[in-house]
């Protein structure tokens, strides 16, 4: 089952270990705007499960080898300061 809509930290997970490249990047970028931690936060996740997301965000690029989206307005978190 391809998740395309996750709603619990474990499904965001699964969800990014499907994204490399260009996809990977733009839904990164998204994920750790300001506007969507909000969005996250009035679903109802922790701050903690929201820092978990984007760390596995950070992960997956070290994956695959690429570099993170770093200093966009409007970032929440660093990618590389979650995992240095």
């Amino acid at each position: 089952m391809e998740i395309t809509d996750p709603v619990t930290v474990e499904e965001w997970g699964k969800y990014i270990t499907t994204l490399d490249g260009a996809k990977l990047f733009s839904v990164a970028a998204a994920a750790n705007s300001l506007e969507f931690v909000r969005s996250m936060q009035d679903e109802g996740f922790a701050n903690e499960e929201i820092t978990d997301i984007l760390t596995m965000f950070a992960l997956r690029f070290r994956q695959v080898d690429l570099d993170p989206p770093e200093g966009l307005p409007g970032e929440y978190l660093s990618y590389t300061d979650l995992i240095t």
